[in-house]
């Protein structure tokens, strides 16, 4: 009751203990949210607790590639399925600063948050000190007290990396972002791993970091194309492996007979690409469905509920862009580029 007193502004509270309550409050960083106090505890005219979810996207999600439409679209099904309501919020991102976060958290107006994409780890602790109840889906959980849904990149880059090992490609290239990100960090992961095992030299020439866009990926592949050992494979994310593929036609190269090409991601365009993109394929729709479905546990089940991460299966899907198939391709080569 004292610290309900002090945090609504009331005067009937000594100077003492409103010291050490505002004190607690700095340190917790709470941030008092009356609207979701009354949201959470609505009953309709059927005597059934509203479903209402909060779904907080980072800023990757809606400025960097399509791989979380997917996602997004998942967790909208889910929830229209459990006739639930979603609040959504968006922009939140490593640099987020902690003084944006309050009115992030008064819009939510739910304690179950979906946190789509990679948020900083300050952030998830914040919700969570504030009582909020979290689901992050493509991050692996910070924190014990928190649900989760994601899929082994590093395994996956691995078997791509694998697949084009088994295909006779001994210069590999890697073309990734930001090394710091968890994600692309993961790709590095698996193509180390892959070229290890099959005892293949991990030269440094062969890996390109650039911006994680098509066009991000068209330099990369510029660059790698122009160095002294010319991959004959390129392994990357799909909206980078666009751009490469581009790179590869423009400089007079065939994909798959000069270098190949391996994504990961299988977003909706990578099967229109010329020629169509051999990717990793991440059950996406599936990861929000799930998302959702911990949320309702997490209401459905209140303090009995164990918290989880699940790890989604990703599937090689294997089209033109590598070389396998029916028709296998001439040897890669090394030759010059082509006038």
């Amino acid at each position: 009751m004292t610290v309900s007193r002090v945090v609504r502004g009331r005067p009937d509270v000594g100077a003492a203990s409103r010291g050490k309550v505002l004190a607690a409050v700095q340190r917790l960083g709470y941030i008092p949210n009356p609207a979701a106090r009354q949201l959470v505890t609505r009953t309709p005219a059927h005597g059934r607790e509203e479903r209402i979810i909060g779904a907080i996207f980072s800023r990757e999600v809606v400025t960097a590639h399509s791989y979380f439409a997917g996602i997004i679209q998942g967790i909208a099904d889910e929830a229209r399925h459990w006739d639930g309501h979603l609040l959504f919020g968006y922009g939140l991102g490593e640099s987020t600063e902690s003084l944006e976060y309050p009115k992030m958290l008064r819009d939510m107006v739910t304690r179950w948050i979906i946190l789509v994409g990679k948020v900083s780890p300050s952030f998830v602790r914040q919700l969570r000190a504030n009582g909020f109840s979290l689901v992050l889906v493509d991050m692996r959980p910070p924190v014990r007290d928190v649900d989760a849904v994601v899929c082994d990149d590093a395994v996956g880059a691995y078997e791509a990396t694998r697949h084009l090992v088994k295909l006779g490609h001994t210069k590999v290239a890697l073309i990734r972002g930001p090394a710091r990100h968890p994600f692309f960090s993961a790709l590095m992961s698996g193509y180390r791993r892959a070229l290890t095992e099959a005892r293949l030299p991990l030269r440094d020439s062969l890996v390109a970091e650039a911006a994680a866009s098509p066009q991000g990926g068209y330099d990369a592949a510029e660059a790698l194309l122009t160095r002294p050992i010319r991959p004959t494979a390129i392994f990357t994310n799909d909206d980078m492996g666009i751009g490469a593929l581009r790179a590869i036609h423009e400089r007079g190269l065939r994909v798959p007979q000069d270098v190949a090409v391996v994504g990961y991601d299988d977003i909706e365009y990578a099967a229109h690409t010329t020629p169509p993109l051999t990717t990793v394929a991440v059950p996406k729709e599936v990861m929000g469905r799930l998302a959702v479905r911990k949320a309702i546990a997490q209401m459905e089940q209140a303090e009995d509920h164990v918290f989880s991460t699940t790890v989604v299966a990703h599937t090689l899907v294997i089209r033109s862009s590598c070389g396998a198939g029916a028709a296998a391709p001439p040897r890669p080569h090394t030759g010059r580029r082509k006038s």
